[in-house]
């Protein structure tokens, strides 16, 4: 391969290819940086002119990588994020700026005392702290647009080879409950079937939610249909506020509903959940992810939900 023309590769067409792998379109890749579909082409060709290898093969209507290609992307998906770093300490600030992806569950959890940890002592970091999907909070830190994650892996993506570049640490197993308002009439039973709860309204997360996926799985397993919630919430702390004031019933992280201000029960029903690993994820190569990594090392913290205490 002709390395030396590397040397003319640009960082617009390191954000061209990671924007291909994503979109599989070489026409939304175009649209998407204002270019037009000849020049689109066009750049690809210098790309892979510049690698020496071919990158991206057609397969149906759009574009996939190639086995090369999928070797470069993680590489690629790095400088993107260190050069966002850099822009980033240049902005003025005296701290550096450190970016969280977390589940809005954590916040019942570690994130606080994580927080607590990075704020303080010597050379504290300005955190960013961000909450989207899993299946997207994966993709940011994938691609260098966070620096940690602090949550649960999609299931989905477990097998995916840019998985290869994370490190993680499982930081304690998360359960996951059905709520209701302290007076609703199901939290005087002793038990409720999963058929019972079909019978009354729920306020849910979307269907990227991990829990809503692990509720539609217990569902389903049960030889039931899922719920179909009546209000689709962003997180529990809507779900709860709305679950106490009404006859609605929620799923959420039962350090969330044990933690809630708002007058709820976790009620008396078997859905037989899997425990959920919740886990501090980063990646390998980054220098700052692994700054952040070391300087938790050693933090003590509690869990409400199983009243233990771990050791990062």
């Amino acid at each position: 391969m002709p390395t030396h023309r590397l040397d003319h590769l640009r960082i617009k067409q390191l954000k061209f290819v990671d924007l291909l792998a994503s979109l599989g379109s070489l026409a939304a890749t175009a649209e998407r940086l204002s270019m037009s579909p000849s020049a689109a082409s066009m750049m690809l060709k210098e790309i892979e002119a510049i690698f020496g290898a071919k990158l991206f093969q057609r397969q149906g209507r759009g574009m996939a990588l190639t086995e090369q290609g999928r070797a470069l992307l993680p590489r690629c998906e790095t400088v993107l994020g260190e050069v966002s770093a850099m822009r980033e300490s240049l902005s003025g600030a005296a701290a550096p700026l450190l970016r969280i992806g977390a589940f809005p569950h954590t916040t019942t959890t570690v994130l606080p005392q994580l927080v607590q940890r990075l704020i303080a002592g010597p050379s504290p970091w300005r955190l960013q702290i961000l909450s989207e999907s899993a299946e997207r909070l994966l993709q940011r830190l994938v691609a260098g647009e966070i620096d940690l994650l602090l949550g649960q892996m999609p299931r989905q993506s477990a097998s995916t080879q840019s998985i290869d570049g994370l490190a993680q640490r499982v930081l304690y197993q998360g359960q996951l409950s059905v709520v209701a308002a302290r007076d609703h009439p199901l939290s005087a039973r002793c038990a409720v079937s999963l058929k019972e709860l079909l019978a009354w309204p729920w306020a849910l997360p979307d269907m990227q939610s991990t829990t809503r996926v692990a509720l539609a799985d217990a569902f389903i397993r049960g030889g039931l249909a899922p719920p179909v919630p009546l209000v689709e919430s962003p997180s529990f702390f809507y779900s709860l506020s709305l679950v106490s004031a009404t006859d609605m019933l929620t799923c959420c992280a039962r350090s969330a509903a044990v933690l809630s201000s708002h007058p709820t029960t976790i009620l008396p029903v078997n859905i037989g959940f899997d425990p959920t690993p919740v886990a501090l994820v980063w990646r390998k190569n980054s220098a700052e992810a692994l700054r952040a990594v070391g300087r938790l090392k050693g933090v003590r913290i509690s869990i409400p939900e199983s009243k233990v205490q771990i050791e990062l």
